[in-house]
C-alpha cells in the first residue's frame, strides 16, 4: 500500500482535501494528513478515519519558526517513511517540499491552489512569493495546479518541471445526500431563526473574511443595488477572518445592516445553499472556487467575479453571470437582473449542475491524481 502525506499549513484546510482524499484511500491508498492544529474542527473530523500529524507552521514568513517547522517535518517523514509527500498551500508548500526532500522521500509533488502571487499586488508582495515559488520548486518532482490559466505561469517559473493540470472537483453523491436531507421545514425553520421574512431574496457569500475575497467590492454592489433598485434581498455573509470588524465597521456606514447579515464560520454550508436563490462571490482571485462548485451542485445561479480560477468554473450568461472586478454598476445590475428573474436562475442551475457533473467531480480528480503518482512512481523506478 503506498503510503502518502497530504501537508497543508492549517488545519482550516482540510475542509477542501478531505472528501477528495477518501477517494484516494478507497483507490487503495493509506492517506495521511500533516498540518498545523490551528483551525482543527473535531466535529468535521471524526466523520473521516484519516491518521492526523500535527507540526506546527507560522501562516506568515518567519525564518526561525520556519526552520523549526523544516526540522519537525523531515523528522516526521524520516520517521514515517511516506512513498510521497503533496503538499497544498503555500506556506505547507515551501516547508514539505523541503522537508521532504532532506528526509529522501521518493516522490514531492506540489498542487498548487491558486498562485500566491497574482496582478493587483504590491511589486514587494509579487516579487517575494513568485521567488518563493521558484525556490520550492527546486525541491519536488513535480507541480499539479488546480486551474488551467495557472499552468503557464508556472512553467515559466519552473521550466525543468512536470506540470500537472489537477483541477478541482465535489463529491456529487455526498451533496445530493445533503440536499435530499435537507427538507423545507428546515429551511424555513432556518428562515425564522435567521429573521427572513418569506418574501425577501437572499443572497449567499460563503468566503473567509480576508482581502483576496473583497468583501468590501461586494458590500460597494450591495449598497449601489439598494440605493438604485427596487430589491427586496437580504446577503448572507459565511466565513470568519481577520477582517470582521472592518466589514461590519463599512455594513454600519453605508446603513446595510438590515440588508447584510454576517454567520460567521460554518462547518454545514449546505443548508444555507439550499435557502440562497443566489450565490455569489466577489474575489479578486481563485483556484477553483469550491462555494461555486457546491451551489452549482446543489442547481444555483451564480454571479460572481471574472477572474482567475472562477471564470474556468462559471460561463457567463450560462450557468450564471461574470462581473468584471471592481465594476460595481456591473455587480449591482447582475444581481438585479438574477433577482428578478426566476425562470433565469432555474435555467442557469439546471446548466450549471450539468457542467459540474461533467468536468467538477473529486472523482475526476482523482483519476488525475492517481495517474500522475502513477508516472511519478514509474520514472522513479527508472532511475
Amino acid at each position: 500500500m503506498t503510503k502518502v502525506a497530504h501537508v497543508c499549513t492549517s488545519s482550516f484546510s482540510h475542509k477542501i482535501l478531505v472528501d477528495k482524499l477518501s477517494i484516494l484511500k478507497d483507490r487503495g491508498y493509506d492517506v495521511h494528513i500533516v498540518s498545523s492544529k490551528e483551525g482543527y474542527n473535531e466535529e468535521l473530523m471524526s466523520k473521516y478515519h484519516f491518521q492526523l500529524r500535527f507540526i506546527n507552521m507560522n501562516r506568515k514568513i518567519n525564518l526561525i519558526d520556519d526552520l523549526l517547522s523544516i526540522v519537525n517535518m523531515t523528522r516526521l517523514f524520516k520517521k514515517e517513511q511516506y512513498t510521497i509527500v503533496h503538499t497544498h498551500t503555500a506556506k505547507a508548500g515551501i516547508i514539505g517540499r523541503i522537508a521532504g526532500r532532506l528526509a529522501g522521500i521518493p516522490v514531492v509533488i506540489h498542487t498548487s491552489h491558486g498562485l500566491p502571487f497574482y496582478e493587483g499586488q504590491s511589486k514587494t508582495k509579487y516579487h517575494t512569493y513568485r521567488s518563493l515559488e521558484k525556490i520550492g520548486a527546486l525541491f519536488c518532482d513535480a507541480i499539479a495546479s488546480q486551474n488551467k490559466e495557472d499552468i503557464e505561469k508556472i512553467k515559466q517559473y519552473a521550466p525543468q518541471k512536470p506540470i500537472y493540470y489537477e483541477g478541482n472537483g465535489v463529491d456529487l453523491h455526498k451533496l445530493d445526500q445533503k440536499n435530499t436531507q435537507i427538507s423545507q421545514d428546515q429551511i424555513s425553520l432556518l428562515k425564522k431563526q435567521l429573521n427572513i421574512p418569506s418574501n425577501k431574496k437572499v443572497i449567499l457569500i460563503g468566503a473567509r473574511l480576508e482581502p483576496v475575497k473583497d468583501h468590501f467590492f461586494l458590500l460597494d454592489g450591495l449598497r449601489y443595488l439598494k440605493e438604485n433598485y427596487n430589491q427586496n434581498f437580504i446577503c448572507l455573509l459565511a466565513g470568519d477572518g481577520p477582517l470582521k470588524q472592518e466589514i461590519l465597521r463599512t455594513i454600519q456606514d453605508n446603513y446595510l445592516q438590515g440588508f447584510v447579515k454576517l454567520l460567521g464560520y460554518q462547518t454545514d454550508i449546505y443548508p444555507f445553499i439550499k435557502l440562497a436563490d443566489i450565490v455569489a462571490l466577489t474575489s479578486q482571485k481563485e483556484g477553483v472556487p469550491r462555494i461555486i462548485m457546491e451551489a452549482m451542485a446543489f442547481s444555483k445561479p451564480v454571479v460572481a467575479t471574472n477572474v482567475l480560477g472562477t471564470r474556468e468554473l462559471v460561463i457567463h450568461n450560462e450557468t450564471g453571470y461574470l462581473v468584471e472586478y471592481k465594476n460595481v454598476r456591473e455587480l449591482a445590475f447582475y444581481l438585479n437582473l438574477m433577482l428578478t428573474d426566476e425562470k433565469k436562475r432555474i435555467e442557469f442551475g439546471i446548466k450549471g449542475r450539468k457542467r459540474v457533473e461533467k468536468y467538477f467531480t473529486e472523482e475526476v480528480v482523482v483519476d488525475r491524481i492517481v495517474r500522475m503518482y502513477n508516472e511519478l512512481l514509474k520514472k522513479k523506478c527508472k532511475n
